[in-house]
């Protein structure tokens, strides 16, 4: 061992250094906790139906690319002078849009995130009932120079080092085991250099026998944590796809938007061709100039609604961006062949049978009932809570004897103690306020759980409607849009025979623009309405991407299963 004292002062900050280069990187703790928080989220999404992969990343998007979508061409001059925003824009399909969604948009990453804080918090609960270790010391040079005489001085020197090394288990059973070793050592470089330690060893072990005794009572947070995780993942599972009807909605409302200024735009050129030819009639003396001039009103109206109409298409664009974690100034273009797919279809089986499968399929469902168990398991507990504390206790202890130099611990040099401690909890007050409380919380599970069923069956029965109502009104669409056509070219030639009006020419071309609008505002109400009712039912599956397909046909729910 060094003699000089400051070589030992050298030694300790040595050891500081060694200890500040052990930490480790934030990568390191990263990757740690990915691997155990994904490892719970991938074993509790087997029993969630609809749930994959997809909870198992949470790595921020890179910046968006484009370059494998298409370029749009020609087909854009319907936007007038706003016509730029579409040149060499991207062509996106809604396969695209939705997968966009799914890896871009903020409020749909952050509902991962939440799920991952939620297991994050689990694997803290978990370790709260694992043996803990624990481990501490620290070094000491002590230096003293006193008055020994006159003109003599006494210096004194001593080098102090403790350390401890800890185990503490919380057991299941509400039991708990704690073991420490521990040990204190002084050396003095002055007088007759002695060496002095003072070590233990210890163990503690504890059991509850009344209250908080048991599995029940004392593994509470760890089993509803565990379900709180569950919750999680159901509760995302079913915003998925909600938020897949969403995304679809938004995108086939913006493609209504472009098709609403076409179709303007449409009836401005016919009603520029309209007055052209009225004006050459005029000028024959073949029409008055009342009629005339309600033409050119009437192309006035066309263009402001078509202005209005633009502006709406590119204000719908930009917040589908936004949804999609697009930038704002990135040009796209929505594939307007998505409204020749979409299908009208009309719902299966009859609407008893779609209540009774959104009962048995909804997620959130799910989570109400095992609530309302949370609920009932608490009044349990805090019933317990109002026993007596009887803790049955044994302990250890073996120690150094006297004047030894090292960690020397002599088995003969020990104690040993058990017994009893009791607490009588003769003030039950706060505890019998907690059980009323929770037999209270219980109670309100149960009316919340009969609402949020009540609640689904008004849901099924208004998308059974909606679907039913939008089925008819497409129908209706379709025949009004043939009526349209018709009534226009009636009134056209009734106009070129100097037999119609100038009133029923703009009726019939504003009937006509109506008539389109509504025959693609219909389809697309039927086709969401029909999501609606599939997402509603707790029976919408989605792919990777967002994409659904038809758990009827393609997919048999997975059993769930109890934590």
């Amino acid at each position: 061992m060094p003699s000089n004292p400051f070589a030992h002062l050298l030694n300790a900050v040595s050891l500081l250094g060694l200890c500040a280069l052990a930490g480790c990187s934030q990568a390191f703790y990263k990757r740690s906790a990915d691997r155990e928080v994904f490892g719970i989220i991938g074993k509790k999404s087997t029993v969630v139906p609809g749930a994959d992969d997809t909870l198992l990343n949470i790595t921020p998007p890179p910046p968006v690319k484009l370059d494998s979508l298409l370029k749009n061409g020609d087909g854009s001059d319907f936007l007038g002078e706003r016509a730029f925003i579409e040149k060499n824009a991207r062509v996106l399909a809604l396969a695209d849009a939705l997968d966009f969604a799914l890896h871009r948009n903020r409020a749909y990453l952050a509902r991962k995130e939440l799920v991952y804080l939620s297991a994050l918090g689990l694997t803290l609960t978990r370790q709260q009932f694992a043996p803990v270790a624990d481990g501490g010391g620290g070094v000491f040079y002590t230096e003293q120079q006193v008055q020994g005489g006159v003109n003599r001085l006494v210096r004194n020197s001593t080098l102090s080092t403790d350390g401890a090394v800890g185990l503490d288990y919380l057991m299941r059973t509400g039991a708990r085991l704690a073991m420490d070793l521990s040990t204190d050592f002084t050396r003095f470089f002055t007088g007759d250099n002695r060496r002095l330690s003072d070590s233990r060893a210890a163990a503690t072990l504890s059991q509850p026998l009344l209250r908080g005794a048991g599995v029940l009572a004392a593994s509470e947070p760890l089993r509803q944590d565990e379900r709180n995780v569950l919750y999680a993942i159901r509760e995302f599972t079913q915003y998925r796809k909600e938020f897949a009807v969403d995304i679809t909605r938004q995108y086939l409302r913006v493609l209504q938007a472009r098709e609403a200024a076409r179709n303007r735009d449409t009836a401005y050129r016919a009603a520029i061709l309209s007055l052209e030819r009225e004006r050459a009639l005029a000028a024959a003396n073949l029409r008055s100039q009342s009629s005339l001039k309600q033409i050119e009103q009437g192309l006035l109206s066309y263009e402001r609604t078509r202005l209005t109409a633009i502006r709406a298409y590119e204000d719908q664009l930009d917040d589908l961006k936004i949804s999609l974690g697009l930038p704002v100034t990135e040009r796209i273009v929505l594939d307007s062949g998505e409204l020749e797919k979409l299908e009208i279809m009309d719902a299966e089986g009859d609407l008893e049978l779609a209540m009774d499968t959104a009962l048995v399929t909804r997620l959130d469902l799910f989570n109400q009932r095992d609530r309302l168990q949370d609920a009932a398991r608490k009044v349990k507990i805090a019933h317990q809570q109002t026993l007596p504390t009887v803790n049955a206790l044994v302990s250890y202890q073996a120690n150094t004897p006297p004047n030894t130099d090292g960690l020397q611990l002599d088995a003969s040099n020990r104690r040993f103690t058990t017994g009893l401690d009791v607490d009588l909890n003769l003030n039950t007050k706060p505890e019998r306020n907690v059980l009323r409380a929770s037999q209270i919380a219980e109670q309100r599970a149960e009316r919340e759980l009969e609402l949020a069923e009540e609640q689904l069956r008004s849901a099924i029965r208004g998308d059974w409607r909606n679907l039913e109502v939008a089925g008819k009104q497409f129908k209706l669409a379709r025949e009004g849009l043939a009526l349209a056509q018709k009534r226009l070219e009636i009134e056209e030639a009734l106009m070129a025979e100097g037999q119609g009006t100038a009133r029923d020419i703009v009726e019939s071309q504003d009937r006509l623009i109506t008539a389109r609008d509504l025959v693609i505002s219909t389809r697309i109400d039927h086709v969401l309405a029909r999501l609606q009712l599939w997402s509603d039912m707790g029976i919408l599956f989605l792919e990777k991407d967002g994409r659904w397909r038809d758990v009827l046909n393609k997919e048999e729910p997975k059993r769930q299963t109890k934590e």
